[in-house]
């Protein structure tokens, strides 16, 4: 059950009206700037694009671009209209214009499978993330778009929502990680329930670990679980945790969990994301940093 923001007492009714408690996703709000890695930002990003299943599994800057995209065209994303954003508001990190060219293409070529829910019932949609788009050949000109109209519908019947912090997004290294981080901020406001459980292959889709690679559980428990787990865990301000779940010898399932930090761990990992990335990345991966040693060479030896 999600917290609302108001309780029913507060909503006021005339006698005999029929009053829709149902917060709309489309009616939250932004906050802070998403374009820039520097300061703080939050995107609204409805629950059935962050628990999708992406056919052809995008790179961790296209899901960053997509997630721009949206926070762009929020205020009107659930009209059928062309949005309108700055090239060099999709560069995040990066300084060049290709890996945005080349992010589009996908995006534009993805078929994701979404879970809907209709007159009570669960369904699968095919959809693709992005439309047409049209781009200016100028350096730092403008990108036109659309979002799918199949794709609005389904955003303006969500009542699910995730809230991503931006600086969190833009410091982690893995595509895994960005995925496991949207599905932990789609359930941290969920009451009673701090663990869900997965089959394998389940996992592994939402996870959008391509088909073909780390096929066996050791690597993908090693490779994309533990990797996503340990970034999250020192980056974010709630810890995460997988429990393999057996039959014999072969693990079915797994329990994904989820619980906040306490005060101290949030600041710990705030200063993390504040500090330089060469600094920060060095951190994430237990690598050393030890400084150099400067010696003047101007001076005698023995005084050195």
């Amino acid at each position: 059950m999600r917290i609302y923001p108001y309780s029913p007492l507060d909503v006021p009714m005339s006698k005999g009206a029929v009053v829709d408690l149902a917060i709309r996703t489309l009616d939250q709000k932004g906050r802070g700037n998403p374009f820039d890695p520097a300061n703080y930002g939050e995107i609204v990003k409805p629950g059935e694009l962050v628990d999708i299943v992406e056919l052809s599994p995008l790179t961790l800057a296209d899901r960053r671009i997509f997630n721009l995209l949206i926070a762009n065209a929020w205020e009107r994303i659930g009209e059928p209209i062309i949005h309108r954003i700055s090239k060099t508001a999709l560069k995040g990190t990066h300084q060049g214009n290709e890996r945005v060219e080349s992010s589009l293409l996908r995006l534009m070529g993805t078929i994701a499978i979404v879970t809907i829910r209709k007159a009570g019932k669960s369904y699968k949609r095919r959809v693709q993330l992005l439309g047409p788009s049209d781009e200016s050949l100028e350096k730092d000109g403008f990108l036109q778009y659309r979002i799918p109209e199949e794709l609005i519908e389904i955003l303006r019947n969500s009542e699910v929502y995730a809230r991503l912090k931006t600086q969190v997004m833009y410091c982690f290294e893995s595509k895994y990680t960005l995925c496991l981080y949207e599905m932990i901020e789609r359930r941290i406001g969920l009451e009673y329930k701090q663990t869900e459980e997965f089959t394998v292959e389940e996992l592994r889709a939402l996870l959008n670990v391509p088909e073909g690679k780390l096929e066996r559980f050791a690597d993908f428990n090693k490779y994309c679980l533990k990797a996503a787990k340990d970034e999250i865990n020192k980056l974010c301000p709630f810890f995460v945790d997988f429990t393999p779940i057996k039959k014999g010898r072969k693990v079915e399932r797994v329990a994904l969990h989820w619980f906040p930090k306490t005060s101290t761990g949030k600041r710990d990992a705030q200063i993390l994301i504040d500090q330089h990335s060469v600094v920060r990345r060095a951190k994430l991966r237990g690598e050393s940093l030890e400084m150099p040693v400067l010696v003047d060479f101007g001076q005698p030896a023995d005084e050195r």
